[in-house]
């Protein structure tokens, strides 16, 4: 009977032991399953807005191999850099987020603002853009300093467009890449015509049609436009509850942009993005530098507009530099970013 109860006692204590064991293991995977719902990959998280994953956040293998000493700078109280880049027409959400990890790697909490074709790359889109910048404001999630501005391609307007309609957005280096595409209608003629010849399978059809009528057809169009724009506006003040703040500030850019579409004259337009972009903006002092990064033989910019761009910047008394790379329209933060990190931004 002593041996028994022995025996018993044994086996109680064996089942106590696994239960323990099947008890830890469960609080462990819990815990597990509990830190994936606090933070989930990636892929999962919302895209808009795109920000690189703070020190501490979990992530994948080689953005934590990336943020590793960033978390480490943090640690020691020296201030993480920022950025803000402005991306080009048609970006997919693949590459702006690459552009985003870029960033990341080297050091900076990037925020990447799409440019959408529709609103970027057309009057009536400017306007929409400006309105909608213009009624932020400060409250504009772009309304703070930033180490480094970075506009890729067309996101040189969509620059323009948030720091022009009052969103006090400011920064040390204004970085350019493959651009300036101005606002006129030559600038978007030369960059429609290459990226149909790149986007179509037999591109060469491109060149049948007429430069000149192209030109024209686009201009025709900016200028009905322009009338349409001001007539919907005078509707808007008249009739809308609108702050007048943001709508008379709306209204004195409209007259510029539509003067010079019903007079097929652009330059004063192109003047103030200029003013815009390397000046004082109505809520933003000027960028402490610019720097321009292009290939000297883009076929989607024109050569006489970046120039001219530099001599605008140096005019307005903006310390202006240029780095002339080999890598092809808005390539070289994919291809060479080294390029950008040590060298244009070094």
């Amino acid at each position: 009977k002593g041996l028994d109860e022995r025996d018993d006692c044994t086996i109680q204590a064996k089942k106590a032991e696994a239960t323990m064991r099947r008890t830890a293991a469960l609080v462990l995977a819990l815990g597990g399953a509990a830190a994936a719902l606090v933070a989930p990959p990636p892929a999962l998280q919302p895209l808009q807005p795109r920000r690189a994953a703070a020190a501490g956040a979990a992530t994948t293998s080689d953005e934590a191999t990336a943020a590793a000493p960033t978390a480490s700078d943090d640690a020691n109280g020296r201030r993480r850099k920022t950025a803000a880049v402005f991306g080009f027409f048609g970006a997919s959400d693949r590459e702006l987020a690459l552009i985003e990890k870029r960033y990341a790697k080297n050091g900076y909490d990037c925020v990447v603002v799409p440019s959408p074709v529709n609103e970027v790359a057309r009057p009536s889109g400017w306007y929409k853009n400006f309105r909608r910048n213009a009624q932020l404001g400060k409250k504009h999630k772009l309304g703070r300093h930033f180490d480094v501005v970075h506009c890729m391609s067309g996101g040189f307007l969509n620059y323009y467009l948030t720091r022009g309609a009052g969103v006090p957005l400011a920064c040390d280096t204004l970085l350019l890449d493959s651009t300036p595409i101005l606002p006129k209608p030559r600038a978007f003629t030369t960059f429609a015509r290459q990226f149909f010849r790149d986007a179509l399978p037999v591109g060469w059809v491109v060149d049948l049609f007429p430069q000149p009528l192209h030109l024209f057809l686009i201009r025709t169009r900016w200028s009905f436009t322009a009338f349409r724009l001001r007539v919907q506006h005078w509707v808007l003040r008249r009739f809308g509850k609108h702050p007048r703040a943001w709508r008379d500030l709306t209204t004195r850019w409209l007259r510029v942009s539509s003067s010079a579409a019903r007079r097929g004259n652009y330059e004063p337009i192109v003047a103030h993005a200029a003013r815009v972009a390397f000046s004082r903006a109505p809520a933003a002092p000027p960028p402490k530098k610019a720097v321009f990064l292009h290939n000297p033989a883009d076929p989607y910019l024109s050569r006489d507009d970046v120039l001219a761009t530099v001599g605008a910047a140096e005019r307005l008394g903006l310390e202006a530099a240029v780095h002339e790379v080999a890598t092809n329209h808005v390539q070289t933060i994919f291809q060479k970013p080294r390029l950008i990190f040590e060298g244009a931004l070094a």
